[in-house]
């Protein structure tokens, strides 16, 4: 097993915990995020897809993409990695919508949303609201 791998899920995970409590009354169990790795099997090397940790490093430096980025499903069966955002508001102070043929995580503390597109196997990170609102100038 392959440290830095495994450990930059982690490492980008709790970043991101310790910036969605900031100046808050809610506490983040490291334990819970860590256990939530290995809950969906995300904890060897090459298990996390390096979309899914981009997707988190960008929400954590409040970077929004402007566009929708897409991103390579995995060769094989990618239901550990869908769990694992599915059920990530379960260990950080988030807000998951199931839309179907997409999935939105909100950061009400950072003002931003996390889209992911199941169908068109993209994400977009936005302004809250932001997410369907037409491409940006960025991308014309």
């Amino acid at each position: 097993m392959e440290p830095s791998a495994v450990n930059k899920l982690s490492q980008v995970l709790n970043e991101l915990a310790v910036v969605l409590t900031a100046g808050g009354s809610q506490q983040i169990n490291k334990r819970a995020l860590a256990e939530h790795i290995t809950e969906n099997e995300l904890d060897e090397a090459g298990s996390a897809p390096s979309w899914l940790i981009d997707l988190l490093t960008a929400v954590n430096d409040r970077k929004v993409t402007g566009h929708w980025v897409d991103f390579k499903r995995g060769t094989g069966d990618d239901t550990n990695v869908f769990d694992f955002i599915r059920h990530l508001h379960e260990v950080l102070p988030i807000r998951y919508e199931n839309n179907e043929e997409s999935w939105l995580l909100t950061f009400p503390q950072l003002e931003l949303e996390a889209c992911i597109s199941l169908e068109g196997s993209c994400y977009k990170v936005s302004g809250i609201g932001d997410t369907w609102e037409l491409e940006d100038a960025l991308n014309e």
